[in-house]
């Protein structure tokens, strides 16, 4: 139930992100997205049970997959949003899926049957023929393509790291410290190239602001909590 809900709330988000891309570079909405989750998970974890201490070596691998998952992850999915639009996105968050079976097979041990495999590889050929067949409006289609392949790369690399750190972590502190880790990595970034006040400036906008907030607490709660839970539990 949580992999389905989180699925639909990253098909929604990735619509609301195609029409904030329209005003707000990608590293910009990372940054802002993360700013705003690290408020939000903060009052839940605040809610559910305070802030609870995290082993070192978990704390590790907590900030390793924020800074991959979020910090570049993200950025590249923005940039990628950008060049193909959402309808392909979506595809692409299919294709990492694929990806992470891959991953999760050799660094995790995880076998799955021959039919589960023949569907992955169903699944990769269809996601191509759609991309390279209906996306001709596109002038950028290969960069945006080749950002799409870099995100679920990072992404799929961010779900197996996080998944050795979040056996003996509550999926909430283990979602608030990813995406703490993660946005601090954005924020060194704007710092050192002086793009913080541009990445903001939109937000002036009440009405991109207000768009923000909805769309990060529908990702935040569906998109990172719930893909967190499931992969700690399936």
């Amino acid at each position: 139930v949580a992999a389905i809900a989180s699925a639909a709330s990253w098909a929604f988000g990735t619509l609301m992100f195609d029409r904030l891309g329209r005003h707000v570079p990608p590293a910009g909405i990372t940054f802002i997205k993360g700013s705003l989750s690290i408020v939000f998970m903060a009052l839940l974890t605040l809610f559910y049970n305070g802030f609870v201490s995290v082993g070192s070596i978990e704390c590790v691998y907590l900030a390793i997959s924020g800074i991959i998952g979020i910090a570049v992850g993200d950025t590249f999915f923005f940039k990628s949003l950008r060049d193909l639009g959402p309808k392909v996105q979506v595809l692409f968050f299919m294709l990492g899926q694929v990806m992470t079976m891959i991953l999760s097979f050799v660094f995790l041990g995880e076998i799955l049957s021959i039919k589960e495999y023949i569907g992955a590889l169903i699944l990769l050929i269809g996601v191509m023929v759609v991309i390279w067949d209906r996306q001709e409006e596109h002038p950028n289609k290969a960069r945006g393509i080749t950002y799409g392949i870099l995100s679920i790369m990072c992404f799929s690399a961010s779900s197996i790291i996080i998944k050795y750190s979040i056996d003996e972590i509550d999926v909430v502190s283990a979602t608030f410290y990813r995406m703490f880790f993660g946005t601090i990595g954005v924020l060194f970034v704007g710092v050192s190239s002086q793009k913080i006040s541009g990445w903001i400036a939109p937000l002036k906008d009440i009405r991109i602001l207000s768009l923000f907030v909805l769309n990060v607490l529908v990702i935040t709660f569906g998109g990172f909590l719930l893909s967190t839970v499931a992969i700690k539990y399936i």
